[in-house]
Protein backbone atom coordinates (compact mmCIF):
# COMPACT_ATOMS: atom_id res chain seq x y z
CA UNK A 1 0.00 0.00 0.00
CA UNK A 2 0.96 3.65 -0.73
CA UNK A 3 0.75 6.27 1.95
CA UNK A 4 -0.03 9.73 0.00
CA UNK A 5 0.67 12.82 2.12
CA UNK A 6 -0.68 15.94 1.81
CA UNK A 7 2.02 18.84 0.20
CA UNK A 8 3.09 21.15 2.24
CA UNK A 9 2.35 24.47 2.10
CA UNK A 10 5.76 26.07 2.80
CA UNK A 11 4.81 29.79 2.08
CA UNK A 12 5.29 32.77 4.67
CA UNK A 13 2.49 34.93 5.58
CA UNK A 14 3.55 38.25 5.84
CA UNK A 15 0.15 40.40 5.95
CA UNK A 16 0.15 42.85 8.54
CA UNK A 17 3.83 42.90 8.63
CA UNK A 18 6.06 46.45 7.72
CA UNK A 19 8.78 46.24 5.69
CA UNK A 20 10.94 49.58 5.24
CA UNK A 21 12.63 49.98 1.94
CA UNK A 22 15.73 51.76 1.34
CA UNK A 23 17.33 52.50 -2.18
CA UNK A 24 18.15 54.60 -5.39
CA UNK A 25 16.40 55.02 -8.45
CA UNK A 26 15.89 51.52 -8.83
CA UNK A 27 13.28 51.68 -5.70
CA UNK A 28 11.93 55.24 -5.96
CA UNK A 29 8.80 54.40 -8.59
CA UNK A 30 5.39 54.84 -7.81
CA UNK A 31 3.57 51.28 -8.31
CA UNK A 32 7.33 50.34 -8.81
CA UNK A 33 8.60 46.46 -7.33
CA UNK A 34 8.34 47.71 -4.00
CA UNK A 35 4.51 48.49 -4.06
CA UNK A 36 3.65 45.51 -5.81
CA UNK A 37 5.40 43.53 -3.56
CA UNK A 38 3.71 44.48 -0.86
CA UNK A 39 0.27 45.00 -2.62
CA UNK A 40 0.54 41.30 -3.53
CA UNK A 41 1.82 40.24 0.26
CA UNK A 42 -0.58 42.42 2.32
CA UNK A 43 2.23 44.40 4.06
CA UNK A 44 2.68 47.80 4.54
CA UNK A 45 5.49 49.81 4.14
CA UNK A 46 7.89 52.53 4.61
CA UNK A 47 10.03 53.80 0.95
CA UNK A 48 12.64 56.18 1.76
CA UNK A 49 15.09 55.75 -1.75
CA UNK A 50 15.60 58.59 -3.53
CA UNK A 51 16.96 58.58 -6.88
CA UNK A 52 20.69 59.27 -7.32
CA UNK A 53 21.92 58.33 -4.01
CA UNK A 54 24.81 56.32 -3.07
CA UNK A 55 25.40 54.18 0.14
CA UNK A 56 26.65 56.58 2.27
CA UNK A 57 23.85 58.66 2.22
CA UNK A 58 21.62 55.55 2.75
CA UNK A 59 23.59 54.98 5.87
CA UNK A 60 22.44 58.15 7.07
CA UNK A 61 18.74 56.89 6.14
CA UNK A 62 18.96 53.50 7.69
CA UNK A 63 20.22 55.64 11.32
CA UNK A 64 17.56 57.84 10.85
CA UNK A 65 14.37 55.08 9.69
CA UNK A 66 15.21 51.71 10.98
CA UNK A 67 13.13 50.74 13.96
CA UNK A 68 12.14 47.64 15.39
CA UNK A 69 8.36 48.79 14.37
CA UNK A 70 9.39 46.88 11.12
CA UNK A 71 9.59 43.52 10.80
CA UNK A 72 11.40 43.92 7.13
CA UNK A 73 14.26 46.22 5.47
CA UNK A 74 15.03 46.07 1.74
CA UNK A 75 18.04 47.15 0.33
CA UNK A 76 19.16 47.79 -2.78
CA UNK A 77 21.96 50.26 -3.10
CA UNK A 78 25.36 50.60 -4.60
CA UNK A 79 24.69 51.31 -8.57
CA UNK A 80 25.30 54.82 -8.03
CA UNK A 81 28.48 53.85 -6.45
CA UNK A 82 29.74 51.68 -8.82
CA UNK A 83 29.07 54.13 -11.70
CA UNK A 84 30.94 56.80 -9.88
CA UNK A 85 34.26 56.59 -7.66
CA UNK A 86 33.38 55.17 -4.82
CA UNK A 87 35.29 51.83 -4.09
CA UNK A 88 33.03 48.56 -4.06
CA UNK A 89 34.66 47.35 -0.73
CA UNK A 90 33.29 50.92 0.90
CA UNK A 91 29.95 50.55 -0.92
CA UNK A 92 29.44 46.66 0.66
CA UNK A 93 30.78 47.99 4.10
CA UNK A 94 28.03 50.69 3.88
CA UNK A 95 25.53 47.72 3.51
CA UNK A 96 26.70 45.75 5.89
CA UNK A 97 26.27 49.02 8.42
CA UNK A 98 22.75 48.61 7.21
CA UNK A 99 21.94 44.71 8.06
CA UNK A 100 23.54 45.17 11.21
CA UNK A 101 21.16 48.46 12.37
CA UNK A 102 18.48 45.94 11.54
CA UNK A 103 19.79 42.94 13.27
CA UNK A 104 20.32 45.33 16.34
CA UNK A 105 16.59 46.32 15.84
CA UNK A 106 15.25 42.79 15.51
CA UNK A 107 14.13 43.75 11.92
CA UNK A 108 15.16 41.07 8.60
CA UNK A 109 17.23 43.13 6.84
CA UNK A 110 17.22 41.69 2.73
CA UNK A 111 19.85 42.76 0.21
CA UNK A 112 19.17 42.76 -3.58
CA UNK A 113 22.25 42.54 -5.64
CA UNK A 114 19.83 44.53 -8.60
CA UNK A 115 19.49 43.37 -11.82
CA UNK A 116 22.42 41.14 -13.98
CA UNK A 117 25.20 44.20 -15.13
CA UNK A 118 25.98 42.40 -18.32
CA UNK A 119 23.11 41.78 -19.62
CA UNK A 120 20.69 44.34 -18.51
CA UNK A 121 23.21 48.02 -18.57
CA UNK A 122 23.93 48.93 -22.39
CA UNK A 123 26.70 51.83 -22.39
CA UNK A 124 28.17 51.19 -25.49
CA UNK A 125 26.86 54.39 -27.21
CA UNK A 126 27.26 56.62 -24.33
CA UNK A 127 31.11 57.12 -23.91
CA UNK A 128 34.33 56.31 -22.29
CA UNK A 129 32.88 57.43 -18.94
CA UNK A 130 30.51 54.65 -18.46
CA UNK A 131 33.00 52.10 -20.05
CA UNK A 132 33.98 50.60 -16.58
CA UNK A 133 30.22 50.48 -15.10
CA UNK A 134 29.03 47.49 -15.78
CA UNK A 135 31.40 45.32 -14.59
CA UNK A 136 32.21 47.51 -11.73
CA UNK A 137 28.45 46.78 -10.52
CA UNK A 138 29.04 42.80 -10.94
CA UNK A 139 32.24 43.21 -8.80
CA UNK A 140 30.14 44.86 -6.48
CA UNK A 141 27.32 42.04 -6.75
CA UNK A 142 30.05 39.75 -5.92
CA UNK A 143 31.06 40.76 -2.82
CA UNK A 144 27.66 41.54 -1.59
CA UNK A 145 26.91 38.10 -2.24
CA UNK A 146 30.72 36.98 -0.83
CA UNK A 147 30.68 38.68 2.18
CA UNK A 148 27.55 40.13 3.70
CA UNK A 149 26.76 38.55 7.09
CA UNK A 150 23.22 38.44 8.82
CA UNK A 151 21.25 38.79 5.63
CA UNK A 152 19.03 37.43 3.09
CA UNK A 153 21.44 38.38 -0.07
CA UNK A 154 18.97 37.79 -2.99
CA UNK A 155 20.90 37.88 -6.46
CA UNK A 156 18.22 39.47 -7.72
CA UNK A 157 18.67 38.55 -11.91
CA UNK A 158 15.30 38.56 -12.89
CA UNK A 159 14.85 40.50 -15.41
CA UNK A 160 16.75 41.54 -19.33
CA UNK A 161 16.92 43.91 -21.63
CA UNK A 162 15.26 41.59 -24.28
CA UNK A 163 12.25 40.78 -22.81
CA UNK A 164 12.22 44.65 -22.47
CA UNK A 165 12.43 45.00 -19.04
CA UNK A 166 14.60 48.32 -18.82
CA UNK A 167 13.95 51.74 -19.89
CA UNK A 168 16.52 53.28 -20.47
CA UNK A 169 20.63 52.64 -20.97
CA UNK A 170 21.12 51.91 -17.04
CA UNK A 171 17.89 50.03 -16.72
CA UNK A 172 15.85 51.48 -14.49
CA UNK A 173 13.06 49.26 -15.14
CA UNK A 174 10.01 48.92 -17.32
CA UNK A 175 6.09 48.09 -16.05
CA UNK A 176 7.65 44.54 -16.97
CA UNK A 177 10.79 44.91 -14.91
CA UNK A 178 9.07 46.12 -11.81
CA UNK A 179 6.30 43.29 -12.29
CA UNK A 180 8.98 40.81 -12.90
CA UNK A 181 11.34 41.91 -9.57
CA UNK A 182 8.35 42.09 -7.45
CA UNK A 183 6.92 38.21 -8.46
CA UNK A 184 10.43 36.63 -8.26
CA UNK A 185 11.37 37.69 -4.50
CA UNK A 186 8.20 37.10 -3.38
CA UNK A 187 9.32 33.89 -5.10
CA UNK A 188 12.26 33.36 -3.48
CA UNK A 189 11.34 34.99 0.32
CA UNK A 190 8.84 32.39 -0.06
CA UNK A 191 6.10 34.95 0.83
CA UNK A 192 2.49 34.24 0.43
CA UNK A 193 0.79 36.15 -2.43
CA UNK A 194 -2.70 36.94 -1.37
CA UNK A 195 -3.22 38.79 -4.88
Amino acid sequence: TTVQTKSKDTSINVKGKKVLFIGDSHTVYANGWQDRLTRRTGMTHVNTAVGGKTTTWMKGVALKNITSEFDYCFIWGGANDMAGTIKPHLAVKNVQYMVDLCRSKGVEPIVLTGFDPQKCIDVSKKGQIWKPYPKRYEIFQQMLQDSIVGAKVIKSHFISREDRDCGDFICHMSASGHRKMADSIIKTMKFKAIK
